[in-house]
């Protein structure tokens, strides 16, 4: 991950997610061959909540690497900011996106009714206490 990228992670992530995080904006990726394969795009950020967009090119990254780059974003957000949730929006209809985020431990916690023209808005939460408790957790061993 060359830091030098950032701007162009983000951009990459936005074109690939409808209705992206506008703002000041982290992001975090995963690429090969100067493509970028997964991107995590942090915004909106507060004392005690980051938004999360997550964009997954085709294909994807195994899930080892999954794994890390996902520890990497949650040890950030919840270690690094201290924030106590992260919050995922996602369109209803994005049936792909919704597994992925209930894969990765985010819960439903609300739907919001024609939030866009053709569909509605899906809020999802990860609390601090779910990371730790999630399966893949793994904390560093110092």
């Amino acid at each position: 991950m060359n830091a030098d990228r950032e701007d162009e992670a983000i951009a990459w992530a936005s074109e690939q997610i409808e209705g992206s995080a506008p703002g000041l904006c982290k992001a975090f990726w995963i690429e090969s061959n100067c493509q970028f394969d997964t991107v995590v795009v942090l915004s909106g950020f507060t004392p005690r909540n980051v938004d999360l967009h997550i964009a997954i090119r085709p294909g994807g990254v195994s899930r080892n690497t999954a794994i890390i780059l996902f520890n990497s974003v949650f040890d950030y957000v919840f270690n690094t900011l201290g924030a106590a949730r992260t919050t995922g929006l996602i369109k209803l209809s994005n049936r792909p996106a919704r597994r992925f985020a209930e894969h990765l431990g985010f819960e439903l916690e609300g739907v919001l009714r024609e939030a866009f023209e053709d569909d509605d808005l899906c809020v999802y939460g990860f609390l601090h206490r779910d990371y730790e408790a999630h399966k893949w957790f793994r904390p560093n061993k110092t």
